[in-house]
């Protein structure tokens, strides 16, 4: 057991390393970029679904306990929650790696508006996968994209943890969700909205993750937006579960618009985004919800459990 242990804390951290190193001679831009169809297929997206949400059924509009556990971490013990970390990089860190900064390079960073305005290129091999998958059949276009978002919103959270992690989480695989979204939700019919999604909110939930996730106020309302159209769809359908559970979701994209009301960005993410804090920032930081980031007031910086 210890020796398992210290084998994937080895494998986490080469991971890392060699994930981060920038090789830029072999590095390609969004539109020449092509995905590696021997990991890009249909056998990785529905593993990366059966990995997410496990045996929670497909009619499910709420999290299970155990699907709260493994999302959140609730109950967990350390061991647990980095076993969860592992079983991450074991099942999808090649996924990931094979799409990080030193194989794909992305546009430098503006701002938001200007990802959203150039989402279709930034995006553009992720987005031509849904489109594709779309062409065969709707259902599969929707399952494409949700099995994307959740690679590159939420593997990461759970495989990158210290502040080198946090750099290329925010700055490449958000950007890449960020962008792949916003111009998926373009295509016709839109795929967050099939009709075998309608009433399943938990599973389409996370769709709109990289909305939470960024630090776009804009986006964040659309968050609210659809969210609230999904809350009144489950309402119809006299689900009291849902439509409380959607309360508690819209009370945590509250918690996460506080910080960008006050500031306009997460300050607990200057460090990873090598951003200096402000007065009013750093002592903001002391005692406020930093999303499971530890900060250097309090303990050395290092991602405790998924922002989710």
């Amino acid at each position: 057991m210890l020796y398992k242990s210290l084998f994937r804390r080895a494998l986490a951290i080469n991971f890392t390393s060699n994930t981060i190193r920038s090789t830029s001679a072999m590095a390609s831009s969004p539109r020449s970029f092509t995905l590696d169809r021997s990991i890009f297929n249909e056998t990785l997206y529905s593993r990366v679904r059966d990995f997410w949400f496990g045996d929670l059924p497909e009619t499910a509009s709420t999290p299970s306990p155990e699907a709260i556990k493994t999302w959140y971490g609730a109950g967990k013990t350390p061991e647990q929650k980095q076993e969860f970390d592992s079983e991450c990089h074991e099942n999808f860190g090649y996924a990931l790696k094979a799409l990080g900064p030193d194989r794909l390079t992305l546009p430098a960073f503006e701002d938001y508006e200007k990802d959203i305005q150039d989402a279709e290129n930034i995006a553009s091999p992720l987005l031509t996968e849904v489109k594709e998958a779309q062409a065969q059949d709707t259902k599969k276009g929707s399952n494409t994209l949700l099995s994307l978002i959740l690679l590159l919103d939420q593997m990461p959270r759970n495989m990158y943890r210290d502040i080198p992690g946090l750099k290329v989480v925010y700055g490449h695989y958000d950007r890449l969700a960020f962008t792949l979204l916003h111009s998926s939700l373009k295509l016709s019919p839109n795929p967050i909205d099939h009709e075998s999604m309608r009433l399943r909110y938990i599973w389409k939930s996370w769709y709109l993750m990289p909305l939470m996730h960024s630090e776009h106020i804009a986006s964040h309302g659309m968050f609210e937006q659809i969210t609230k159209r999904w809350r009144n769809d489950v309402a119809e359908a006299n689900d009291t579960e849902a439509v409380d559970f959607i309360a508690t979701v819209l009370g945590f994209e509250e918690k996460h618009m506080e910080p960008l009301r006050k500031f306009g960005r997460y300050p607990h993410r200057n460090e990873a985004m090598g951003r200096q804090s402000t007065k009013e920032e750093t002592e903001y930081l002391k005692s406020a919800e930093t999303f499971g980031v530890k900060q250097q007031q309090k303990e050395p910086q290092e991602i405790e459990k998924s922002e989710l």
